[in-house]
């Protein structure tokens, strides 16, 4: 059995480098293979007794990584975690001098896992102390002229952009452990540019970092944050030669979310996809054009914001998009009746509220007289919105058409031909974005008008008027249509199998008329159906082999159709009791009852067109890629998709550079990566403060229960089925409940095949909840951590109605 391992060579030797290395070790050995700066040095795994080393097999070690004086370091299993970084916990000795003080100093680090300041911690992060294995690692000593710490998010201002940096001369040993006061630098992670610094009074010429230093050190730390896709904390020394060394990187654990702005939210943009993952830059910047565009243009036609407001409606926080609550909140606290919290959970919005409570405006004639303006524009914008949408289809499809049959010769064209192509389609994209997105805001003012509306009636006729079976049953939902054409490919397979003529004809069909639909339609770096009909055939095989039995749209539809007209026909049915009642508030019942749900099947009409604007985007882009290549302003074809927008306008009107774009391609690729795997809050702001996931956790009464927005009515008993991507969604089992994230309209499939469905984030309005309740399938959304709290296998009850689920066993 091999005894030591050294670093950078471990990967051939070991099957498990976490369990055998230890977390600080396989950090440090993974870099080391990566092609980063890392002291040589090897490890000794925690089942090797150290008696069994013989002093000779020791000191040639030793020798190899380049002789005394050695660092000998703690490397636990349960350590540099994304939830527990230990940092501080375990010990190292620095400067070991020869071979016997090396034998001690490993024994010294072994003992540290049993210490009490370990299984204290342990405790306190709910960690299994049995898991808790210790290995060593020892490394050649860096001879520092300076050393410290950089964190590549700022963990006290939450500011992605910049780095945190402290330092002292010599050995980094007295910064971490406190007994120095250090330098402290902030710079701009882009280029080491610094934004403040504060020097130690007492601090010598050794503890101060030159501009090429903090270049240098920002440029390492982006990588290494990019390599592991998340904020790093990264111990460093800067040896007396002027060489950089990366001691340790682990995981920023804790930040203090950003607070010097409003209060910003992803509702919605999460569930829709575009925040539910890392944005690249170009879909960050088509929605950043059209949401801004839209958001102060419909705020003014409504006459609720005046015409010379100017305010920002969206920003990009830790590689996500998030839209500003707070000025559109300010913006509806002129109509009457407004509730915070109503608003907040149509939308998904999480949000804990505090001693105040949420802000809720009075209907009285205080508030009622001011808001008679906008109450005339918002009803006429009500109208004229819904017949656009209701008109949109004819003239886009024609344009679409236009742009899909150039794409056949579009490799020909010259440069300067296929760029003004491009920033047309572009300009198709803004306009459609800017369509849809109004329809979306009338909705959610006309969704918010009607729960108003069934509130009032459920007080009139003395019994609780159900909100989401009036929402059910809609006739003509677009993605609905995707579930007919999967359920005739499905008959196709079964008869026929997934290969041959006939399938070949139904498969072509089908992506005829679905060929811009895909797996993630709000990442344009992921490719459509039509660019992979493999990716279909994956599906259908999918469904056979889960043996799933697909609802048949026209069949649920039907009888969610009698779910509605029985929920409407009582209620009716109620009002109808008292003449007075009737005469006050039938008509406005009715109206409001056709409003909401006219656009409920509009705004899903109008993400189609969306959708297919999206794929059109993607199309040219690819092609912008393969030119922008060519003549050296990206590296490689999918690098288009780390641009933004502006740039291609500029660039094809000669105010961009060539090495303008480089620059800002190459530093957003980083960010990008860099946040790929990272988890930020769903609300950060000035004001905000986080609601915990224990808040959706009741267990009173013995019972486990989890509280989230009831959005598809039902109830139902069945296992979890865990599923964090839309790849993986397979794995689902006949009679499952799923329980993800988020879904978006590529979830379409799976959803027709779950029995319910649970998620993280959405609210009434979310695709998750339109087509839950067209399936007529129970869902309970927006419970945070529900990922965490439930796991695969367990046996849960779902209420669709009451917004519960409550855990049955294991």
């Amino acid at each position: 059995m091999t005894k030591i391992y050294f670093l950078g060579e471990a990967r051939n030797q070991v099957s498990d480098l976490l369990v055998e290395l230890g977390g600080k070790a396989q950090v440090l050995d993974e870099l080391l293979r990566g092609g980063f700066s890392v002291p040589r040095g090897f490890v000794l795994t925690q089942d090797v007794a150290l008696d069994a080393l013989s002093d000779a097999e020791l000191c040639d070690a030793v020798a190899r990584i380049g002789g005394f004086p050695v660092a000998v370091r703690s490397s636990g299993t349960l350590e540099d975690l994304a939830s527990a970084s230990f940092a501080g916990q375990y010990v190292t000795f620095l400067e070991v001098p020869d071979g016997a003080t090396m034998r001690q100093r490993i024994t010294d680090c072994r003992k540290s896992v049993h210490s009490p300041q370990v299984q204290a911690y342990l405790t306190a992060k709910k960690l299994d102390p049995a898991q808790a294995r210790m290995s060593v690692l020892v490394q050649k000593m860096v001879d520092a002229r300076t050393a410290g710490v950089c964190f590549t998010i700022h963990p006290i201002t939450g500011r992605e952009d910049h780095a945190l940096i402290e330092c002292c001369d010599g050995l980094g040993e007295k910064l971490v452990s406190g007994r120095i006061s250090p330098s402290r630098y902030v710079a701009l992670l882009r280029d080491g540019t610094i934004v403040s610094e504060e020097v130690a009074p007492d601090a010598v010429a050794d503890a101060r970092l030159s501009a090429q230093n903090l270049r240098e050190l920002v440029c390492q730390s982006l990588l290494l944050q990019g390599h592991y896709g998340r904020p790093q904390d990264i111990e460093w020394a800067i040896d007396k030669a002027g060489a950089l060394w990366l001691l340790q990187s682990r995981p920023v654990t804790t930040v203090q979310w950003r607070s010097d702005i409003e209060e910003y939210t992803n509702a919605d943009f999460k569930d829709g996809g575009v925040s539910a993952r890392v944005c690249s830059p170009l879909m960050y910047s088509l929605y950043r054009d059209a949401f801004q565009a839209s958001m102060p243009a419909y705020l003014k036609a409504i006459k609720l914001i005046p015409k010379s407001s100017n305010e920002t409606y969206i920003d990009c926080f830790y590689g996500r998009p998030y839209w500003n609550s707070s000025a559109i909140k300010r913006a509806l606290t002129k109509v009457p009746g407004f509730d915070e919290k109503s608003f907040d959970q149509n939308l998904g919005i999480q949000k804990d509220y505090g001693k105040a409570g949420p802000v809720r405006i009075p209907t009285n004639i205080k508030t009622i007289l001011p808001a008679l303006p906008v109450a005339v524009a918002l009803e006429k914008n009500y109208k004229s919105q819904l017949q656009l949408a209701r008109a949109y289809g004819g003239p886009f499809l024609k344009t679409e058409s236009g742009f899909l049959a150039k794409l056949d010769s579009i490799a020909k064209a010259e440069d300067r031909v296929f760029f003004q192509l491009f920033q047309d389609v572009l300009d198709l994209h803004q306009q459609t974005e800017f369509d849809y997105f109004t329809t979306i805001y009338n909705n959610s003012n006309a969704q918010d008008d009607f729960k108003k509306a069934v509130d009032k009636i459920s007080k009139v006729i003395g019994r609780e008027v159900s909100l989401v079976k009036l929402m059910a049953g809609l006739s003509d939902v677009s993605h609905m249509k995707i579930q007919e054409g999967l359920v005739a490919l499905h008959a196709v397979a079964a008869a026929n199998g997934t290969h041959g003529a006939k399938w070949d004809k139904a498969l072509a069909e089908f992506l005829a008329a679905n060929y811009f639909h895909g797996d993630s339609e709000l990442d344009l770096t992921v490719p459509r159906w039509g660019e992979v009909p493999e990716r279909v055939r994956t599906i259908i095989s999918e469904m056979q082999s889960s043996r799933h039995l697909l609802r048949d749209p026209a069949a649920t539809i039907q009888t969610q159709r009698q779910v509605y007209e029985i929920e409407k026909r009582e209620v009716l049915a109620l009002l109808d009791q008292k003449w007075s009642a009737k005469i006050m508030n039938r008509g406005g019942f009715l109206k409001q009852l056709e409003r909401s749900r006219a656009y409920l099947v509009e705004r899903e009409a109008m993400r189609e067109f969306s959708t297919r604007s999206y794929h059109l985007v993607r199309r040219y882009a690819l092609e912008a890629g393969v030119r922008w290549q060519r003549l050296g302003l990206i590296e490689s074809r999918d690098d288009v998709f780390m641009t933004q927008t502006e740039e291609f306008r500029a660039w094809h009107a000669g105010t961009a550079g060539t090495e303008q774009v480089r620059e800002n391609v190459a530093h957003r690729k980083m960010m990008y990566r860099g946040f790929r795997n990272f988890t930020p809050p769903d609300e950060l702001g000035g004001g905000v403060t986080q609601r915990s996931a224990e808040s959706y956790l009741d267990a009173s009464g013995g019972k486990q229960i989890l509280r989230g927005t009831g959005c598809s009515p039902g109830v139902v008993e069945g296992l979890v089925r865990m599923v964090a991507e839309l790849a993986d969604a397979g794995q689902l089992q006949k009679g499952e409940i799923l329980v993800t994230k988020f879904t978006d309209p590529g979830w379409t499939p799976v959803l027709g095949v779950a029995s319910g469905v649970v998620t993280e984030v959405g609210g009434l309005l979310s695709h998750a909840a339109v087509i839950g309740r067209e399936y007529g399938i129970p869902a309970v959304l927006n419970i945070r951590g529900v990922t965490q709290a439930l796991k695969t296998g367990q046996r849960v009850r779902v209420d669709g109605q009451a917004g519960t689920v409550e855990v049955l066993g294991d």
